[in-house]
């Protein structure tokens, strides 16, 4: 099942000074099938993180449709928008994006109790999300307190325990060490074994490697794409060198 459709997508902005347009996005098309894991490479300026805000209904497109689960994103309104990103989307950030007067159970909750769902219920999701997270430990601590793979794990907790149709994810391991990566994306590939589908938005190609498929954007165009298929992620990620090399060679 199709759960996320982009269609002739186009971006244009124009710019404070001077009015000159700037064209960030040119006709993107892409699907997700419902449990799929999307990794979407490109350099700075490439037109990826425009692209992510739109799938995330914080921009709109100047032309084009993005449906989520056949839902018609520019249809949603925006006194709407809030709820409908609260139940339909979890995002994960590079800078985690935690709020400091809040323990780290208190930011997790946070989607849950903005959604007004009953207490002992939120407790149980909770508790097993902590657990699966390695982060039951923390939960009384605050943001500060915690190392920044702690922090992540807090930030991607809380992104799923709403149980989201889509989970976003931009450059999630860009902030942390080695050895915390390595966790974040042990933990991004067993949600999606479960069932999670998942958008990543990357320059890393070790991050890249873990996931199913990966989309290259460039110039504001999605430009090529690769499979995983029974490729190891060690595998994936020579096959994903060697396309950003010969794509280079070819500049």
């Amino acid at each position: 099942m199709t759960i996320l459709e982009v269609n002739g997508v186009q971006k244009i902005y124009t710019t404070r000074f001077g009015g000159n347009k700037v064209r960030a996005l040119e006709n993107v098309n892409f699907s997700v099938e419902e449990g799929e894991y999307v990794a979407i490479m490109g350099e700075s300026g490439s037109g990826k993180t425009t692209l992510l805000n739109i799938l995330a209904a914080l921009d709109r497109p100047t032309k084009g449709s993005v449906r989520l689960d056949g839902m018609e994103l520019t249809e949603v309104k925006e006194s709407e928008m809030a709820a409908f990103r609260r139940k339909n989307l979890g995002f994960v950030f590079q800078e985690f994006n935690l709020l400091d007067t809040f323990s780290i159970r208190d930011n997790i909750l946070l989607p849950l109790v903005l959604d007004r769902q009953d207490i002992k219920q939120m407790m149980g999701k909770l508790e097993e999300i902590a657990s699966a997270f390695n982060i039951s430990e923390i939960l009384d601590k605050y943001p500060y307190e915690v190392s920044g793979g702690q922090k992540q794990r807090a930030a991607a907790a809380r992104a799923i325990i709403t149980e989201p149709k889509l989970l976003l994810a931009d450059e999630p391991t860009g902030a942390l060490d080695s050895k915390s990566t390595d966790g974040m994306l042990k933990i991004f590939s067993q949600i999606n074994e479960k069932g999670q589908t998942i958008l990543m938005v990357t320059h890393s190609t070790k991050a890249a490697s873990h996931a199913k498929r990966v989309l290259f954007i460039k110039d504001g165009e999605v430009y090529h794409q690769l499979y995983r298929g029974e490729s190891r992620a060690e595998e994936f990620y020579g096959k994903i060198t060697d396309t950003l090399s010969v794509f280079s060679k070819n500049e």
